[in-house]
């Protein structure tokens, strides 16, 4: 397995180059891009400011291990309002065509959110039919669509099974799951939904959670890694059973409050400690 985190990450005053640079030397072995989250990787970005940023990614000796997105949240594609689904088709098809530009084959994507307003019936059946459409320009740019299990949040897909049924629906093998295993605190064990979506997996998230908190702010459920309620034993054991061997991807909501760049090296070794099993 190899290890990456997300340039969503990196301290604020930090500069690209700068944050590579400590990925590096923490130890990781790629970066996770986030569309929208930073100011040099924007939708505005051009192709060849895009093919830039890639340059500096394999300078620092480091691979791109996907593409992910801070924008699903207010343009998805359950929305009802077709100018905010196509906005979120414009931003996914985006995500699709920087990932050939960084040489990676899969984005992340968050599909649905249930509210009162836009309630669950709508929201599956419109999630599927827009992946049953992405899915073929996925086929075309051979590039996978992870659907991200944000359940708790989303109030969507919120069994291993469920998730499954919805794509097989979806019926495209570009299209699988991005299985965060910190999301599943409210509804489930990570390593039961590792155990049943194994094959289908395209890339995991990990942070920890503490499952007896709030939801936001100081008060976020999201820790980093050992500090929180996840079985890791258990989720090491699941993932050498479903023989997983792709990326490890952290993603740390709660960051350093002192020495930001400490974090980098803390989380590293832990998710070194994940993959060898000495826990």
């Amino acid at each position: 397995m190899k290890k990456s985190i997300g340039d969503n990450i990196i301290p604020k005053g930090m500069s690209f180059e700068q944050g590579l640079h400590l990925v590096k030397r923490a130890g990781y072995d790629g970066i996770e891009m986030w569309l929208g989250a930073q100011p040099w990787f924007q939708m505005k970005t051009s192709d060849a400011e895009a093919r830039d940023l890639y340059r500096k990614i394999r300078d620092a000796g480091l691979l791109v291990s996907n593409v992910s997105n801070s924008l699903d949240w207010d343009e998805n594609i359950c929305a009802r309002d077709p100018r905010v689904q196509q906005a979120a088709f414009r931003h996914i098809e985006r995500q699709l065509e920087t990932a050939r530009m960084f040489e990676t084959d899969a984005i992340l994507v968050v599909a649905g959110v249930v509210t009162e307003e836009n309630p669950y019936n709508e929201v599956y059946g419109r999630c599927r039919d827009a992946l049953q459409m992405l899915g073929g320009k996925a086929a075309s740019a051979k590039v996978k669509i992870g659907i991200e299990n944000c359940n708790s949040e989303q109030r969507f897909l919120l069994s291993p099974r469920e998730f499954s049924k919805f794509l097989d629906e979806v019926n495209s093998q570009w299209v699988g799951i991005h299985l965060d295993v910190g999301n599943i605190h409210d509804d489930g064990f990570a390593e039961q939904w590792i155990e049943i979506t194994g094959p289908r997996i395209t890339r995991i998230h990990l942070k920890d959670v503490l499952k007896h908190r709030g939801r936001c702010g100081n008060q976020s459920v999201y820790t980093n890694l050992f500090l929180g309620d996840n079985n890791w034993v258990a989720i090491h054991n699941a993932l050498q059973k479903v023989k997983y061997d792709g990326w490890l991807i952290a993603e740390m909501e709660s960051r350093y409050h002192y020495a930001a760049d400490q974090q980098f090296f803390d989380t590293a070794v832990a998710m070194d400690r994940v993959i060898s099993g000495r826990l």
